[in-house]
């Protein structure tokens, strides 16, 4: 059987549909790429204003930090100094150093 075919008046016709409708795949794509392009701006927004908010708790956590560590450095210190007068002889020294000991707190001069 082929394509064409003869009416009553012996003039050709074609027994195909007159036009066939094909769509073009460029509307989809371009939707996709709209929606990832859209989706990846979100994420990067959203990224970086989490690292600013961790930079800002790291910030206000510095300064506890450094506190902590000067306290203890100054604990350090006092417990150096009752050693020493332990060691020199001093009774009540002698027993915080032994409380001190008794709980596992080792002082390091």
């Amino acid at each position: 059987m082929t394509d064409t075919d003869f009416n009553s008046e012996g003039a050709r016709r074609s027994t195909m549909p007159a036009q066939i409708n094909r769509y073009s795949g460029f509307l989809p794509l371009l939707i996709l790429i709209a929606a990832w392009l859209l989706w990846s701006g979100f994420q990067s927004i959203q990224l970086l204003q989490e690292r600013a908010q961790l930079k800002q708790l790291h910030d206000n956590q510095e300064q506890t930090v450094q506190t902590a560590q000067k306290m203890r450095q100054q604990l350090d210190a006092i417990a150096a100094g009752t050693k020493r007068l332990a060691e020199a002889g001093n009774t009540h020294a002698q027993q915080v150093v032994e409380a001190l000991a008794e709980r596992g707190v080792q002082i390091n001069p």
